[in-house]
């Protein structure tokens, strides 16, 4: 497998390029809803669903913005062989199809919870194991999270989250978080997989809920204007100079 190296200066240089890289391709990213309590002294699982290939640029943006830990995401390991500099923010690799690969990847996970920095690390996996429509229905989580709580055995903070982009009225799609409730627990507290998927459903479905309701949160990230707004304000300017003095608007097309 393919560990995490973290490396300070390949943060530095990759954190301003994947804003730059949102701000290219989204009309804006919001957080809705609250952010629960996170006891520093306990490591964080921060549990997304997967339904697009930002998923892991976003937890990556959210431990920036809110959690501000050292962060690990398990990677398929097909892809962090073609990217390894991800290595270097926090990717370690995964081969689902190979058993021998998938336990060596979770003992390597249990072995980042045990690190005792302060604040404690987050680990982000993705339950569903691979990329799915964000409606599908079960969301059929694999069993592994299980393994590694009971093979930690210590507590943990075991955050679901929802994540989902839409176009809505603007060229470029806007993306939408919704934090689930902080879970303090260990192996032996842990409710299981089945509970945890319908956690993820609920959550979910609230946040389609907020969506539909227009609910806008607290803005993480905005892009850079849309062609549409763009157009909009080229209008609004024409209609401004027409209305004035109409050499002004000559002079203007002639600058164009």
């Amino acid at each position: 497998m393919i560990v995490a190296n973290h490396n300070v200066w390949a943060d530095r240089v990759f954190y301003p390029y994947v804003i730059w890289l949102f701000k290219k391709h989204f009309h804006a990213i919001h957080l809705l809803g609250e952010i629960p309590d996170l006891p520093a002294d306990l490591p964080l699982l921060l549990l997304p669903n997967h339904s697009t290939w930002w998923d892991g640029f976003f937890a990556y943006l959210l431990n920036k913005k809110l959690f501000r830990r050292v962060g690990y995401l398990m990677m398929l390991e097909e892809q962090l062989a073609k990217y390894r500099f991800f290595a270097r923010i926090g990717a370690y690799s995964v081969e689902p199809e190979a058993p021998k690969s998938v336990l060596a990847s979770l003992n390597y996970s249990v072995s980042l919870l045990q690190q005792k920095s302060m604040p404690r690390p987050m680990l982000c996996l993705f339950p569903q194991g691979d990329l799915q429509p964000w409606e599908a229905r079960p969301i059929s989580y694999k069993r592994g999270l299980e393994w590694l709580l009971k093979r930690y055995a210590e507590a943990v903070n075991l955050l679901p989250l929802a994540i989902r982009a839409e176009f809505l009225g603007e060229q470029r799609p806007e993306v939408f978080f919704l934090l689930g409730q902080n879970y303090q627990l260990n192996y032996r507290t842990f409710p299981g997989m089945d509970w945890l998927e319908e956690v993820e459903n609920i959550l979910l479905d609230d946040l389609a809920k907020r969506i539909a309701r227009g609910e806008a949160g607290q803005i993480l990230l905005r892009g850079y204007r849309s062609v549409n707004v763009v157009c909009d304000s080229g209008v609004k300017k024409i209609k401004n100079l027409i209305k004035g003095d109409r050499s002004s608007t000559w002079s203007f097309f002639c600058t164009l």
